[in-house]
């Protein structure tokens, strides 16, 4: 990695305990503990996002950002843990000589016995051998002899088990595909691993960079021109740190219930089955109002292939498919999209393109031109 303090490149061995072995100076991020994130990395992706320190962005929003994009790959079945192996009769044709030899050594001590009195040796040594092979092969030769009722108790544990994963399957397809969230960084681990260590080395955030509860909303000077409907807290405190409503007089809510009846409607929401659920129930409770749907859509997120995020939520297949009925517009990808249980969160769109989208939804709410195919199309994430 390069030092961002003296800027010289440093090998494993010249960065131990977070220290510069050149100058001695201490760096936030050690790559091998942040998935390749060092400092210099995450300055370039502020300024980027920030489109050079035009545009905030939140601390939730620099998460997204380094959140893996594209489509995850399912995870197999699960299976019920216990199944038994098949019992193994090897060695018959051992255990079978075994036992003629043993019982032919005891025939031969017993004849020597009998009619060679003199060669005590010889029987005794051929009777301990053959009891010596009589002794071995018991254990092995009833095994043999219980091997039907070892079968059949296999058979039916290997049937019990067999049901518990046809259940566990019929389960799992009540549901959307169980696969994994796939979220490369968790807000614990990224707020512990990351932010915390750069505030600890640096003092602060990175410039640019805000705390999204250190926001504080603002409400428009005057009355409100507009109302933005945003569910997202962290796209919500991205607006405020932008000044959104002080712009455009927006008031910002995170309900329908609490939309005035009075104001066009702008309305922020996830690429879900629920947010476009969210803009069909506001469009039918205020007919005539503009209400213009500036969330992130499937389409727009299948356009972007890997370049976007795309997540998964575990949920019930039967409420879910009830939920797409009720979604006509939908297209035969966006339909098999949502239905695989996808889904791709708004605040992972890039903040530069973000505020745009807001900006160019409220322009239209407010000159009322929301006709139905003058409707915003959200940029292609990337």
């Amino acid at each position: 990695m390069i030092c961002p303090r003296c800027e010289a490149r440093l090998l494993a061995r010249e960065r131990t305990g977070l220290i510069c072995g050149r100058c001695r100076q201490p760096f936030a991020l050690e790559p091998k503990l942040t998935k390749g994130l060092q400092d210099l990395r995450l300055k370039r992706t502020v300024e980027r996002l920030g489109d050079g320190g035009r545009v905030l962005l939140t601390v939730e929003q620099l998460r997204w950002a380094h959140q893996e994009r594209g489509r995850p790959s399912p995870l197999p079945r699960r299976v019920p843990p216990g199944r038994l192996p098949s019992p193994h009769f090897d060695g018959v044709a051992d255990v079978s000589l075994g036992l003629g030899l043993g019982v032919v050594s005891l025939v031969v001590a017993y004849v020597l016995a009998v009619h060679v009195p003199f060669a005590i040796v010889i029987t005794v040594l051929a009777a301990l051998f053959g009891l010596g092979l009589l002794a071995t092969m018991a254990k092995p030769a009833l095994r043999l002899a219980r091997r039907r009722r070892i079968m059949d108790r296999w058979k039916q544990a290997d049937l019990v088990w067999e049901e518990q994963r046809d259940a566990l399957w019929r389960e799992q397809e009540e549901w959307t595909t169980p696969l994994a969230e796939r979220t490369a960084w968790p807000v614990a681990v990224f707020r512990g691993t990351v932010v915390d260590r750069w505030v600890q080395v640096y003092g602060g955030l990175p410039a640019g960079v805000v705390e999204d509860s250190a926001v504080t909303p603002v409400a428009p000077q005057g009355p409100p021109a507009l109302a933005v409907l945003c569910p997202d807290p962290t796209v919500a405190a991205f607006l405020y740190a932008n000044a959104f409503p002080e712009r455009h007089g927006a008031l910002i809510v995170a309900t329908p219930g609490d939309l005035p009846g009075d104001l066009p409607v702008v309305v922020l929401h996830d690429a879900s089955p629920q947010g476009c659920l969210l803009v069909a129930e506001v469009r039918a409770a205020r007919p005539e109002r503009p209400v213009v749907d500036a969330g992130l859509s499937a389409r727009a997120v299948l356009t972007a292939q890997d370049r976007a995020v795309h997540l998964y939520a575990h949920q019930r297949r039967e409420p879910l498919e009830e939920l797409l009925r009720g979604l006509p517009r939908l297209t035969g990808a966006e339909r098999a999209w949502y239905a695989a249980g996808l889904w791709s969160p708004l605040a992972a769109v890039p903040p530069k393109r973000l505020l745009a989208m807001a900006e160019r939804a409220a322009e239209r709410a407010l000159n009322r031109h929301v006709g139905f195919l003058s409707w915003p199309v959200p940029e292609v994430p990337r």
